[in-house]
């Protein structure tokens, strides 16, 4: 009898010993388990946050960058509208001076050239020629005689006064014509004369700050 219950309590002993071991090998694999969970959890977060530092840092980079370059593009287009401003203010003066030539010593001179230049362009030896311009009248113009070829016909046309003055030549049949006036003159010659001016007056330009002044000007 006593050799039975030392049997059954070796038998206890010995499955309460396996309990205890798998149990600590189950506690075991839990606690690396955990840590294991733990470690990747931790390793994430990381990556996701250097993840996330990284697009602020970008996104705050690019938005400096826009500020910038918003600022030096509006600095920009404020100096070429001020430069363009002076520039069309030179415009103006000499648009002023040229509607004062009939009152200068060379206003013969002047017209003489327009009109040769005019009857030139259309080629014809029977021109009507319209002449105008501002301060004359129709009464007080007198053209030189040897500033037209022979056969040319001369109307005095006071509407040229508000092209600044000048000459309007056709032929004998109006289906040429030419205009010489200092506003069509002035038309042909924008774009040079704008860049010419700019440069006279600030220096040596970009080429896309002249185009920005010509457009401007159109």
């Amino acid at each position: 009898m006593m050799e039975m219950s030392e049997s059954l309590e070796k038998l206890r002993n010995r499955i309460l010993s396996d309990a205890k071991l798998k149990a600590d090998e189950i506690i075991r694999e839990a606690s690396q388990k955990a840590d294991q969970i733990r470690n990747e959890a931790r390793e994430k977060a990381e990556r996701e946050a250097s993840e996330i530092l990284a697009r602020a840092e970008a996104e705050a980079e690019a938005a400096r960058r826009s500020i910038i370059s918003s600022r030096i593009r509006a600095n920009r287009l404020k100096l070429l509208e001020e430069r363009n401003k002076i520039v069309q203010s030179v415009l103006a003066d000499v648009e002023e001076r040229l509607s004062t030539v009939a009152t200068t010593g060379n206003f013969q001179e002047v017209v003489k050239r327009l009109a040769t230049e005019a009857i030139d362009a259309i080629g014809s030896d029977h021109a009507t020629l319209k002449i105008g311009f501002p301060k004359t009248s129709r009464d007080k113009f007198n053209l030189p005689a040897d500033a037209l070829p022979r056969g040319a016909t001369v109307v005095y046309d006071e509407k040229l006064a508000e092209e600044l003055g000048g000459v309007v030549a056709s032929d004998s049949e109006g289906k040429i014509a030419y205009r010489n006036t200092f506003r069509a003159r002035l038309g042909r010659l924008d774009r040079e004369l704008l860049t010419l001016i700019s440069s006279a007056i600030f220096g040596q330009q970009q080429p896309a700050q002249r185009e920005k002044v010509e457009a401007t000007a159109a």
